[in-house]
């Protein structure tokens, strides 16, 4: 009975798109589906609505192009209407006649998908002011894809609402991290992040985290993307929602391929915005710039290694100008590199045991002789209880105004994260993540070039800072308070390294610092 009833809807989805699919640039028909790649459609389509519907619901699924057609458009059509259909949650109307945008038409639907329509679609501005009004006064919009590849149409209203527009798609294979992990439209990630290929859409203006609730984004660290962007915040968000006027809009970027089409996440994730747009699901839309949200991180890309952890991929602010050759800060023989925050021999309590730097007994705070501007620090840690690495504080003995903290603590197992726990910034960065292991050693790596900061450990990347966003004394960026009396964009970029005693015992070793050259803007 059931392979019955797929192979019925199946045939049902390629006759509708075969009725619908026209290119209107060229005038003349797509392509018809191929049968196979129907059956796998169908196959990964979700079994039921995530919410149940409030009312019939009934969408448009608009199909024209005056630009650039993709391929994949009947697909992607024929997909979304057997969506509503196997999971009861809506019925459609798959057209490409632009006056179905008309007021009076518009009226029965509950939501339009724009399914990649491109170029200038219609010059009416009776057509383009009862599309705004149609989602303004509480209707959806749905995009796909190439929804935002709208820059040469002169229509504004419908920039702004779709969120953002069309600025290349210089990537392919990427990692994708979930801005927003318990965001009920990203329930189909289960909070991991994950790999994809696709063609990767890129957008310019009017897009910007202060308008829009941000789902998903590529996580640059981890996709291994030898190529630069085209945007200096590498900010590349792959999907939205948000609200507009008493109307909901939800866009994904994902659709170019194929395949993406019986991508099982993918296509929950669609449904879910879908229901979203249509007032059935809901979901919360505040910017994603009022927040402070972390994000679950995509897998790590490119070469593995044959056994162990794979390689992390680390953005990249600085190379050396030479050759740089790492200092041996401690060589786990003695301190002679080392001194107390009065330029002295250092405290007592700091001693060597099997080549590692122990703090046992009240010592003071210890610092390297030497000053150092940007840098990567390599060193490990174990400790039982509170301490810090220190970096480019330019007073030891005021260590705390003068200098940037990296918190060294215990895990305690915690899923949470915060700013005053292992791996922040002190008082300033949470970490994405806590990958401490209590009663072990641990693997820090502090990068700074002029203004970044990026530390990992344990192989996981756990700060990208920009020390020019703290542009205010007690404040960070996300509106909470700190303790340090000079905004951190006008901290000194050079100082000592040191290492904190608070009380706990805590061990180090294997300190190396690698100087580097001018750092890339």
């Amino acid at each position: 009975m059931r392979r019955t009833w797929m192979v019925l809807t199946a045939l049902a989805l390629a006759a509708a798109v075969l009725v619908a699919g026209l290119d209107a640039a060229q005038k003349k028909p797509d392509k018809p589906l191929d049968p196979a790649k129907v059956a796998k459609v169908m196959e990964a389509l979700p079994a039921k609505a995530t919410a149940r519907p409030a009312a019939p619901r009934k969408i448009i699924i608009f199909t024209m192009t005056k630009g650039f057609r993709h391929g994949s458009i009947p697909l992607a059509a024929g997909t979304f209407k057997a969506m509503g259909e196997k999971t009861g949650a809506w019925s459609s109307v798959i057209t490409d006649d632009v006056n179905m945008l008309a007021a009076d038409k518009l009226a029965p639907f509950d939501a339009v998908i724009w399914d990649q329509c491109t170029g200038n679609i219609t010059e009416d501005e009776a057509l383009k002011k009862s599309l705004v009004d149609f989602v303004k006064n509480g209707k959806g919009l749905v995009g796909n894809h190439a929804a935002t590849d709208v820059g040469g149409w002169k229509f504004p209203e419908f920039h702004e609402m779709i969120g953002g527009v069309f600025a290349g798609h210089p990537f392919r294979k990427i990692s994708v991290k979930l801005d927003d992990p318990a965001h009920p439209l990203n329930a189909a990630f289960g909070g991991k992040g994950f790999e994809i290929s696709d063609e990767i859409y890129t957008f310019k203006t009017p897009y910007s985290r202060e308008k829009l609730r941000v789902l998903l984004s590529i996580d640059w660290e981890n996709a291994n993307i030898a190529k630069k962007g085209n945007r200096d915040d590498n900010d590349y968000a792959l999907s939205w929602c948000r609200s507009y006027g008493k109307g909901r809009v939800f866009y994904c970027a994902f659709g170019h391929d194929d395949a993406i089409h019986w991508n099982a996440p993918i296509l929950q994730h669609y449904l879910d915005g879908i229901q979203f747009a249509l007032g059935d699901l809901k979901a919360d839309t505040t910017p994603s710039a009022q927040l402070k949200i972390e994000p679950a991180r995509g897998p790590v890309l490119g070469e593995q290694k044959a056994e162990g952890p794979a390689p992390v991929r680390v953005k990249v602010y600085a190379a050396p100008a030479a050759p740089a050759k790492p200092v041996t800060l401690f060589d786990g023989k003695d301190l002679s590199n080392w001194t107390n925050a009065g330029g002295g021999a250092p405290g007592a309590g700091w001693v060597v045991q099997d080549g590692a730097m122990v703090r046992q007994g009240k010592a003071g705070d210890i610092w390297t002789k030497q000053r150092f501007g940007d840098f990567t620090l390599d060193v490990e840690f174990k400790t039982e209880g509170n301490s810090g690495i220190f970096i480019r504080t330019d007073n030891p003995k005021d260590c705390v105004q003068t200098g940037i903290e990296i918190q060294v603590d215990l895990g305690r197992g915690r899923e949470q994260v915060g700013k005053n726990g292992v791996g922040s910034v002190y008082d300033c960065l949470a970490p994405s993540t806590n990958p401490v292991k209590d009663g072990e050693w641990n693997h820090a790596v502090i990068t700074c070039a002029k203004n970044k900061i990026a530390i990992v450990m344990n192989n996981v990347q756990v700060i990208d800072m920009d020390l020019d966003k703290w542009t205010e004394p007690n404040k960070n960026p996300d509106g909470s308070k700190n303790k340090f009396r000079t905004a951190l964009k006008d901290f000194k970029r050079e100082g000592h390294i040191g290492l904190q005693d608070h009380g706990a015992k805590v061990s180090y070793r294997n300190i190396k610092v690698t100087p580097l050259g001018a750092a890339k803007k």
